[in-house]
């Protein structure tokens, strides 16, 4: 017997209808596509964090061999700050350097300044000016403990780890070393003391640790094993 017209047109309507996707596939589609995306966007920040990371390593022998050549035939760093450091070449391509002297700013490649301040008294003798340190500011908690090793490796004398409560805004004294508990007498030990915001981890160079940096102690809540979101890094050198 032959089929009505419309026994025909049902099913194809039919046919037609289970060709399309239903709402749970849809569903299911758009939610995978999601996981997707987000895990994507998570890889591309640890890639490019760990990029910036070895930016900034690659450039601390640079800038401390620099303002150490132009400090050679000196008895002191006397006159040392962040513009002057910028204004005879410390600071490569690697920074952003915005501003107009004598207020010009060395932006890291986390987006915060770089400082450079003199180490008052570093020595045990007032206003000696005789040390020095290169401050990087905002870096990711995730990347403090690769910069610091890293940083050690490449013949850094001291390492100045404190944990920032504002992003950018250093925990470290702007200036005189000693107000963190910091001095060549201390070299060798790891010495934690107040900093402006928290704690403060540093490391130097010594006889006690025949000359290196006790690297796995700033791995403690003091510094790069803090729980705060960034941290600032001081690369301390002295004559």
């Amino acid at each position: 017997m032959l089929q009505s017209s419309l026994s025909v047109k049902k099913a194809r309507s039919r046919r037609h209808a289970q060709s399309g996707f239903t709402i749970v596939e849809l569903s299911v589609a758009v939610a995978i596509a999601g996981v997707l995306l987000v895990s994507a966007i998570a890889l591309v920040q640890v890639v490019l964090r760990q990029s910036r990371a070895n930016d900034t390593v690659s450039s601390v022998p640079r800038v401390m061999a620099q303002i150490d050549k132009i400090y050679s035939r000196t008895t002191s760093y006397t006159g040392l700050n962040t513009d002057t450091a910028i204004g005879f070449g410390a600071f490569d391509g690697v920074f952003n350097i915005t501003g107009a002297s004598p207020n010009r700013i060395a932006g890291n490649t986390f987006g915060y300044p770089t400082l450079v301040n003199i180490a008052t008294g570093f020595d045990g003798i007032a206003n000696s000016n005789t040390g020095y340190v290169v401050t990087f500011t905002g870096i990711p908690q995730s990347s403090c403990s690769d910069i610091v090793t890293s940083a050690a490796a490449s013949g850094v004398r001291g390492i100045v780890v404190a944990p920032e409560v504002t992003a950018g805004t250093t925990a470290l004294a702007p200036a005189g070393m000693t107000l963190n508990g910091i001095s060549i007498a201390t070299a060798g030990t790891l010495v934690r003391g107040p900093a402006t915001g928290g704690a403060t981890a540093v490391a130097l160079k010594g006889p006690g640790l025949q000359g290196q940096l006790d690297v796995a102690a700033m791995t403690n809540a003091a510094a790069c094993g803090t729980n705060n979101s960034t941290v600032s890094i001081g690369l301390v050198n002295w004559k």
